[in-house]
C-alpha cells in the first residue's frame, strides 16, 4: 500500500513546477544576478585602486613641490644676507658679478611640470617685497599680508617709498612653487623672514 501511495504521489507532481531548491540548481535570473553583483564587486575595487594610485602621485608630487621650496629656503639662508636681494630678485641689472649672473628669482623643479599658462616655464619663483614694474627696488610700502609688509626694513622707525634694496636690516621673502599635476594646477608656498641680525 505503501508503495502505490509514493506512485500516485510521483504521478501527481508530473505535471506541476517543483521549486529550484528542490531541484538543486540555479535559474538563469539567479546566476545573472549574481554576475551582476560580481562585476560592479570588480568595478569598485579596479575604480578604488586607481584612485589610490593617483593619490600616491599627486602626494609624490606635493612631496617633491615642498622639499624644493625648502631647498630654496636654505640656498637663500646661506647666500650671504647683504646679497639676498640682488641675488634672489628678478633684476638682472644689479647682480653683483654683472648683468645676468644672479640666480634670480625664477627656478626649475625636476619632476614638477609647469602651468600651461606659465610664461618663463619654470615652476618655481622667490617673491621678494617688490613690485612687478620695477624688481630691483626693495620698498616698505609693499602691500602683502602673508609676507607682513608694509613694515620697516631697515629698521629706522619709518616706513617709507625709498629703496632699501641697500640698507635691510630684515627681508619677507616668499617661495612658491606652482605645477600642473595629475590633479590639475597646484600651489604651494613658504613664507619666511630674514635678518641681518
Amino acid at each position: 500500500m505503501q508503495k502505490n501511495d509514493t506512485l500516485n504521489t510521483r504521478k501527481e507532481n508530473r505535471g506541476r513546477a517543483v521549486p529550484a531548491s528542490a531541484r538543486g540548481g540555479f535559474t538563469m535570473v539567479e546566476v545573472l544576478l549574481a554576475s551582476l553583483v560580481l562585476v560592479i564587486a570588480i568595478l569598485g575595487t579596479m575604480s578604488s585602486i586607481t584612485s589610490s594610485a593617483v593619490l600616491g602621485d599627486a602626494s609624490l608630487e606635493t612631496t617633491v613641490a615642498y622639499k624644493a621650496a625648502q631647498q630654496q629656503m636654505e640656498r637663500l639662508k646661506a647666500t650671504a644676507f647683504a646679497n639676498v636681494f640682488t641675488e634672489f630678485n628678478g633684476d638682472p641689472t644689479d647682480d653683483v658679478g654683472g648683468n645676468g649672473t644672479a640666480l634670480g628669482a625664477n627656478f626649475a623643479v625636476t619632476g614638477l611640470d609647469p602651468q600651461r599658462d606659465d610664461a618663463d616655464g619654470m615652476v618655481g619663483v622667490i617673491l621678494l617685497p617688490v613690485s612687478d614694474a620695477q624688481p630691483g627696488r626693495l620698498i616698505e610700502t609693499f602691500v602683502d599680508d602673508q609676507m607682513g609688509m608694509p613694515r620697516d626694513l631697515n629698521v629706522d622707525g619709518v616706513v617709507d617709498a625709498a629703496d632699501h634694496s641697500a640698507d635691510y636690516f630684515i627681508l619677507p621673502v616668499r617661495v612658491r612653487i606652482e605645477w600642473r599635476g595629475l590633479s590639475g594646477n597646484r600651489t604651494i608656498e613658504l613664507n619666511t623672514i630674514l635678518s641681518g641680525r
